[in-house]
């Protein structure tokens, strides 16, 4: 089960990566929000799941994807 998660926090990451070429991290999650919700739409992630990948993304914390994504 262990490396079903690590598979799973490692494609999260990808996805924060993405969100963080298009919401850089000197925007606020209400700004990024706002440029990520066309996104989130157009690949099918939920846009609290792309917010929170793109939150781990920066802090590397898996904390961030608690109650979204794991």
């Amino acid at each position: 089960m262990r490396a079903v998660v690590d598979d799973l926090v490692a494609s999260t990451y990808v996805i924060g990566e993405l969100m963080l070429e298009v919401a850089p991290a000197y925007l606020s999650d209400e700004q990024a929000a706002d440029v990520l919700a066309l996104l989130c739409d157009q690949i099918g992630e939920d846009l609290e799941h792309g917010l929170a990948a793109r939150r781990y993304t920066m802090s590397g914390d898996r904390r961030a994807l608690h109650g979204t994504v794991l």
